[in-house]
């Protein structure tokens, strides 16, 4: 029962939200067509037609091997696409019920078609979480709509068994997925090998002192192993009992323990540990080829990726960390020495590219307005002038190459409606040279010119899987140098008659030599956990980077073994296999049949979408929860939400019914609160009033209507590594109340009786129509920073608000505002100092009344938050300084059972300042009265940021001490913040 208490209580917050997950909004020029089958409504852009067609039918096709085990046949499910996005991704969400596809293939993707990789991998969890949705949860969606699954798949489900079981089907039923990638896996086999097995809740909720792989891979290895195990029934069961049993103490963990005598962390510690042994029995029988290291002091976990050499002496790279933000490095092979070029913004997973004067590489840019409108931009880096460019084309580029010689750029360039190229691009003006198609529409990867500029050679997605492909520029003709397979070729490169590449080996990935004069390959390296990213200094050596438990970090290759040749099958390859057994593999390499589908158009004026309810009524606007009723309604494109509702509370029988409507698919975003109600106003009998009596017979009724309308402009201008977010707001408010009249007749009081006179007095009580403008502006600029930081380092942020009542019978005075905050770095690595400027003016309103011989107003509430320690500050002029040192103490990674995962402790040391002043007005008219105060306060504050009962969003619970000014004396508080959401099934990362 104290479960059933637990699920009601976090449902109900889980809606207090104010909004379900929106993904963002379509540019809105865009003409939208639909196509329904039984398995999809596909919702499209109307260039994508003739791919969404072919999708259609895939979804159609794979959507019984994707169920696979499980005894469920999910009912029809919208599928959006956005094709106007350089962003590849995927995901599903069940309030409403949907899924988002992201159509931008990657150039980190595997060897199949990307929508056919989404279709797999999305369309699983659309099977999960139907397998939930029955027994009690299913009794649950009776009276709260699609919000119930999900609320069970947020309680009880880890995210890593939902994506690992996802991995799974995109393994087992393709020739690829990433359960195949060593470079997928390699991350963990590290970890277990070179630093041991991380308990259950570090693994899977991560860590701020040491880089903890996603639960994407931390997922398939351990559902993968369990189902090796015990059988695809095993999960199977444990939704089915999650989804009959909600109400109980973690279903799931039962149905583990039932089925393998584990709970879940048990069953991790049995698994992984047999995991690491059968990897280091893998790793005694492996031979490594010698390397010699490039002597990078730095031990921290770093990944050097994407290695380009300029010459003997310098090599170009990315490099990336928990610990650092992501930039461009020149690294001296001979000495170790790492010179930053230049930060980079938000990216996809791609290379950088450079010759002797210029270094290149791609960035996501987003339009200010419309969110799923990404574009990707070139930046240019002069290795002369040490100053960085940005090529603006409004374009989906990706991994762009630049000439060994000339300012040339060659790009792979994909098309709003699916269709791919090679875009060769002068880098000096900008201009598009040229556009070249690829054969058949295969998907390119990574183009790198020769080292003599004559020809570029790539990886295409064939329906076989991927073949490096050269392609000569000038005559545009293309040819295939070796046959499709799915060894996840990447990152070929060549010079003269030889092509470096980077392909499986016999257990990790391995640098790869073709010689194009015989056409003979040759397995050049022999490691552990993979070789990746080579390059070729002019003096024809191999450079490439080596994966350890440190992450990717350059070395030399040496020739001085080569690696034995060995028929031993990889553990990663074994499991594969053995996972494919319980469901046979799909040719998804065919075309499906589409020749049955009905084109229709799409509106986008279809806004209404009623997805969720509940017996109680949700107050989204102030995050309250009443006895009532509340219905909750999303459209598919995101441009419309609305929740309406009954408060059924006889406290609030003056906002009886209440509506909250946004629409977001114009360029400023209109917002709607409207509450109405009413209330009896009675009185019965005989009332004091000053010195006399009245009788009082009246029962009216007193209308209320609250109206809250406006328009935002919200407008994101991100550049580079900086995040930029402007927002321009007006809002207008009306509250009304009617008014009413009623006679008292007189009564006097004489020898102990009250006698009725003739005497009748009229009382009323007036209408009120208060009507209020609010107006606001906020602008924030900040750099991006590590994971470890504890805050932003270097920014700005500003907020300008006025308020006042210009119209109506009911003043309330105004009040103008602004807060500005400063990020500046701390004394050392991940420390930070928030410096808060703050400043509020507040004029009077009415005459409200008079006490303690001052007269007394209406008037605004502050917009500024007091010193900390401090309930409340009265004043007319206030100016509030804050400084707050913000520094990381100690990372522990300690759990406590299944309660409590301990990440890490923060402090904070503040000093807050407060300066105001304000008049107060006598009654017996003498001169105002001024007064000035100055209240200070300062203290720490101590953060624990932690995980509890498992739950995948982190809180910060903190305790605060200091010393208040005023009255001298010490004061504490405990706070408590959190970054809940709403339950999404993760992206497709």
């Amino acid at each position: 029962m104290k479960n059933l208490l637990t699920f009601i209580f976090l449902l109900a917050c889980y809606n207090l939200t104010g909004q379900y997950y929106s993904s963002g909004n379509d540019p809105a020029r865009l003409k939208w067509k639909q196509i329904k089958t039984p398995v999809v409504r596909l919702v499209f852009e109307e260039s994508m037609q003739e791919r969404a067609e072919q999708l259609a039918a895939f979804m159609d096709s794979i959507a019984p091997q994707v169920t696979g085990a499980h005894k469920i046949n999910p009912r029809r499910i919208d599928l959006l696409l956005h094709n106007q996005s350089s962003y590849s991704n995927g995901f599903v969400t069940w309030a409403p019920r949907r899924s988002e596809f992201y159509t931008m293939p990657g150039q980190s993707n595997g060897s199949i078609e990307w929508l056919k990789h989404l279709g797999i991998h999305e369309y699983r969890h659309v099977v999960q979480i139907s397998q939930l949705n029955q027994g009690f949860t299913r009794f649950a969606s009776i009276f709260t709509g699609q919000q119930a699954p999900g609320a069970v798949l947020g309680l009880y489900l880890p995210l890593w068994f939902l994506e690992g079981d996802a991995v799974i089907t995109e393994t087992t039923l393709t020739n690829s997925g990433r359960g195949r990638s060593f470079e997928f896996n390699n991350e963990i086999k590290a970890q277990l090998l070179e630093k041991g097995r991380y308990s259950y809740d570090k693994a899977y909720l991560g860590s701020y002192r040491d880089q903890v792989a996603n639960y994407y891979k931390m997922g398939y290895l351990f559902a993968g192993l369990a189902r090796q195990k015990y059988g695809p029934e095993l999960w199977e069961n444990a939704l089915s009992n999650t989804g009959r049993n909600s109400p109980f103490i973690n279903p799931f963990n039962r149905s583990l323990r039932k089925q393998t005598g584990f709970n879940k962390k048990q069953l991790y510690n049995q698994l992984f540990d047999q995991l690491q042994h059968n990897w280091q029995d893998e790793n005694n029988h492996l031979v490594t080829t010698s390397y010699k290291p490039v002597n990078i002091s730095d031990n921290d976990y770093l990944n050097y990726k994407y290695l380009t050499a300029i010459d003997d002496s310098a090599i170009i790279a990315q490099l990336e960390g928990p610990g650092i933000r992501s930039q461009i490095v020149q690294i001296n092979p001979a000495t170790g020495s790492t010179q930053t070029l230049v930060y980079t913004g938000d990216r996809e997973d791609e290379p950088v590219s450079a010759n002797q004067s210029m270094v290149i590489w791609s960035e996501l840019r987003s339009h200010p307005r419309w969110e799923n409108e990404i574009w990707s931009v070139i930046r240019t880096y002069n290795r002369q002038t040490q100053k960085s460019n940005t090529i603006h084309l409004h374009r989906h580029l990706q991994s762009p190459a630049i000439h060994p010689q000339q300012n040339i750029i060659a790009a792979v360039e994909a098309k709003t409606d699916y269709r791919f190229f090679i875009t060769i691009i002068d880098a000096q003006s900008g201009q598009i040279i040229k556009e070249i198609p690829t054969p058949n529409n295969y998907y390119p990867f990574t183009p790198t010119w020769n080292a003599n500029g004559q020809n570029l050679v790539c990886l295409l997605l064939t329906n076989k899987g991927k073949a490096i492909y050269s392609l000569n520029p000038n005559n545009e003709k293309w040819q295939e140098i070796t046959t499709p397979d799915y060894d996840e070729k990447r990152y070929p490169i060549q010079k003269e008659d030889t092509i470096w590449y980077v392909a499986k080996g016999t257990v990790s990935d391995e640098i790869f030599k073709l010689d194009l004069t015989d056409n003979t390959t040759t397995c050049l390296t022999s490691s552990a956990f993979g070789a990746s990213y080579p390059t070729i200094l002019p003096n024809g050596n191999l450079v490439y980077s080596r994966y350890d438990s440190n992450g990717y970090r350059p070395v030399l290759y040496s020739e001085s073994n080569p690696p034995a040749a060995t028929k031993n099958e990889s553990f990663i390859d074994r499991l594969a296999k053995d996972l494919s057994r319980q469901e046979p593999t799909v040719d998804v390499s065919k075309n499906n049949n589409t020749t049955n589908y009905k084109v229709q158009n799409y509106s986008k004026w279809n806004l209404f979408n009623l997805h969720s309810w509940a017996p109680t009524y949700i107050d989204f606007d102030r995050s309250e929860l009443y006895t009532g009723l509340s219905v909750m309604s999303q459209n598919l494109l995101g441009t419309a939400i609305v929740s309406a509702g009954y408060n059924g509370d006889p406290s609030k029988k003056h906002e009886k019914y209440n509506l909250n409507f946004s629409y977001r698919g114009w360029f400023p975003v209109f917002d709607l609160i409207l509450r109405k109600g009413d209330e009896q106003y009675e009185q019965n009998g005989l009332y004091q009033i000053g010195s006399k009596t009245y009788k009082i017979d009246t029962n009216q009724q007193l209308n209320y209507l609250t109206l809250k309308t406006g328009v935002t402009i919200p407008l994101n201008l991100s550049r580079n590594n900086y995040n930029r977010s402007l927002s321009i707001s007006a809002r207008y408010t009306l509250e009304s109340r009617s008014g009413i009249t009623y006679p008292m007749q007189e009564y006097l009081n004489i020898e102990g009786k009250t006698i009725p006179t003739n005497n009748f007095v009229t009382q009323s009580i007036p209408a009120i129509d208060f009507q209020g403008m609010q107006y606001a502006l906020y602008f924030h600029n900040l750099r991006q920073g590590s994971t470890r930081d504890v805050t932003y380092r270097h920014g700005q942020a500003i907020s300008l608000s006025y308020r006042n009542s210009p119209w109506g019978n009911y003043q309330n005075g105004s009040i103008v505002g602004l807060i500005s905050k400063i990020y500046i770095p701390g004394l050392f690595k991940y420390h930070a100092i928030t410096i808060n400027n703050e400043f509020q003016h507040i004029k009077n309103g009415d005459w409200a009344g008079e006490s303690d011989n001052y007269k007394y107003y209406y008037r605004y509430s502050n917009l500024l938050s007091y010193p900390r320690g401090y309930a409340s500050i009265y004043s007319d002029d206030l100016y509030i300084f804050r400084c707050t040192y913000q520094m990381p103490l100690w990372n522990p990674d300690v759990a406590i059972g299944s309660l409590v995962y301990l990440k890490r402790l923060r402090l904070n040391i503040f000093y807050d300042q407060a300066m105001g002043s304000y008049k107060l007005t006598r009654v017996d008219n003498q001169p105002d009265e001024s007064f000035t105060i100055s209240p200070a306060s300062l203290g720490a504050e101590i953060y624990a940021d932690t995980h509890f009962f498992r739950f995948i969003m982190p809180f910060s619970v903190g305790f605060r001490t200091g010393y208040r000014t005023e009255d001298q004396q010490w004061f504490g508080e405990f706070i408590l913040s959190n970054s809940l959401s709403g339950f999404l099934v993760n992206k497709n990362r």
